[in-house]
């Protein structure tokens, strides 16, 4: 089997999941100042409050350990519920930020109590095909149309003459494909029934792109973890993910065929080729699928936080425009050990203009020396 690199060690358990920055480093505690502007006396942060993508969480995971060496108060309490759990609870406002892997899109920007927010991509990742086949290694070859017609339930046996036809010499079985998908609404299937509707005009008619839609077939799991845990439990079993999932359960994961008709493995450069075709500002229909990069992986994805911009406490401003500030610039070395690409270096700046407008009681909030 392909090895992957960067494999973290363990798949996350649960939905919820705290991520919690530990005291150390700062030794005086004080607000953030009336200005908002640069602080040198040892502001130490406030407790945050964010809910959203699966696909992220992993990597906010590690940052918010991370950042404890610069604001050791400020605990991030993260739930990993999906990125429309995390709209809905940024519409209500009951987070201090919300975490998506797809932009806002026109219907939910209306429900929104104020049009001053920003959203900002923090990283890269991939959503890959997993299974686990007894006998078969990752590198599983697959085009779009037969990934399509799998999840269609048209194809349903791993020996399909479909599938059997791009991997020439791998002895595929003539057993049942046992299709697990997510059962919550995530921005990951968004991506991924996006690039399906892209690569089927079947899979586009009847079924169509949402972060929730009408399985034609197969098990549903709650978040990533499900799906991970799903396949890793059926033989037989092949579903989708965010790659670093994937690669923790240890699943097998296909090559998919891209633009050029070459066939990518996902892995942190072929992630990051993707991302070379960013650009501000963010649209609803902003992706990076199918990239016309040689060497991109066709179903790459940005992950998103979305943050109002009109703060009113201070504690809380300082700690955002800290937070987000510090994942946009050292932050980004880190996300290749868990097998996310960083922010293409300009896209990343762009990202932190927006962060730059965080406001608190109309005054900009400029990042403490620490951060910025």
């Amino acid at each position: 089997m392909r090895i992957h690199r960067f494999a973290r060690p363990a798949v996350i358990a649960a939905a919820a999941v705290t991520l919690v920055a530990a005291a150390c480093g700062n030794t005086s505690s004080s607000s953030a100042s009336a200005s908002g502007g640069s602080n040198t006396g040892g502001f130490q942060g406030t407790a945050l409050n964010g809910a959203g993508s699966t696909f992220a969480a992993p990597l906010y995971q590690l940052w918010s350990q991370s950042f404890l060496q610069k604001e050791p108060d400020a605990q991030i309490n993260y739930q990993a519920i999906g990125s429309g759990g995390g709209i809905e609870q940024f519409t209500s406002q009951t987070v201090d930020f919300g975490a998506s892997d797809v932009p806002l899109q026109s219907d939910e920007i209306t429900n929104l109590p104020s049009s001053n927010y920003i959203q900002f991509p923090t990283a890269l990742g991939a959503v890959v095909f997993a299974y686990n086949l007894q006998g078969v290694d990752s590198g599983l070859k697959l085009d779009g149309k037969t990934t399509a017609d799998i999840f269609l339930g048209n194809i349903t046996k791993w020996n399909d003459p479909a599938i059997t036809s791009q991997n020439p010499g791998v002895n595929l079985p003539d057993e049942p494909i046992q299709v697990v998908h997510r059962s919550d609404e995530s921005g990951t299937t968004s991506v991924w029934t996006s690039w399906l509707s892209a690569e089927s005009p079947e899979w586009s008619s009847k079924v169509g792109a949402d972060k929730a839609v009408q399985w034609p077939v197969g098990t549903g799991g709650n978040g990533n973890e499900g799906v991970a845990a799903g396949i890793s439990q059926t033989e037989g079993a092949a579903g989708y993910l965010s790659y670093d999932f994937a690669v923790t359960a240890g699943l097998g994961i296909a090559d998919i065929q891209a633009p050029d008709g070459s066939y990518v493995a996902p892995s942190i450069d072929s992630i990051s080729k993707a991302g070379g075709g960013l650009k501000f500002p963010i649209q609803s229909d902003t992706n990076i699928l199918n990239s016309s990069t040689k060497g991109a992986y066709p179903v790459a994805s940005t992950t998103y936080v979305l943050v109002y911009t009109d703060q009113t406490d201070e504690a809380k401003a300082q700690t955002l425009v800290d937070f987000w500030t510090w994942a946009l610039t050292d932050g980004q070395s880190q996300t290749e050990q868990i097998n996310y690409s960083p922010l293409p270096s300009d896209f990343a700046t762009s990202a932190l203009k927006e962060v730059s407008k965080i406001t608190v009681n109309g005054t900009p909030v400029s990042p403490t020396s620490s951060t910025g």
